[in-house]
């Protein structure tokens, strides 16, 4: 347990740098992608490296005050957990599986719902949970569903894909059984 206890008090401070907030959100364009074209191997291996984002950079020189709000609310829940916390713990998952299922099935339209649904959801259960300082998630996160909205209907418009909430399992083209004869 020590080495765990250890590596929390190494990667903690990390997760303040202001580069993990901003690149955390940007995982959606790859997990949509590996979605889409159906390529398991790479969609875990994204994910891995989402889960995995928050250490990847140097501890910040100066913090934040309100980020360290966010993530000293976020550090207190997990470390004495409530009913609030084991409530919305499985909605994280389920985030990332709805996002998985829209964009496996074609659907850039539900695609769209969730990340920006999940993305909204976030920044106010952050608020609702550690208040004003919940505020400092707004610019990563909103930049993040103005990044991915823009990237998902820039490429719907350039490969001529419907933005619908039904998902097209065949990239947009349409099959039709053969015409039977009388």
């Amino acid at each position: 347990m020590d080495l765990f206890t250890d590596f929390l008090a190494w990667a903690w401070p990390r997760h303040l740098n202001p580069l993990s907030w901003y690149v955390r959100p940007l995982f959606f364009l790859p997990i949509a992608y590996f979605c889409w074209t159906h390529r398991p191997v790479l969609l875990s291996l994204t994910i891995a490296a989402m889960l995995s984002s928050f250490f990847w950079f140097p501890a910040p020189e100066s913090i934040d005050p309100a980020m360290a709000g966010v993530l000293e609310m976020e550090r207190k829940l997990f470390a004495d957990p409530t009913w609030v916390t084991w409530a919305t713990l499985p909605l994280v998952p389920a985030l990332l599986g709805s996002l998985c299922a829209a964009f496996w099935h074609r659907s850039l339209g539900w695609g769209l719902i969730v990340i920006n649904g999940g993305l909204a959801l976030k920044i106010a259960w952050t608020v609702a949970n550690s208040g004003q300082d919940g505020l400092a998630t707004l610019l990563p996160l909103g930049l993040g569903m103005v990044v991915m909205t823009a990237a998902v209907v820039a490429v719907a418009r350039w490969r001529s894909l419907p933005l619908s909430l039904t998902g097209h399992r065949n990239g947009g083209r349409e099959e039709h059984a053969p015409a039977t004869t009388r």
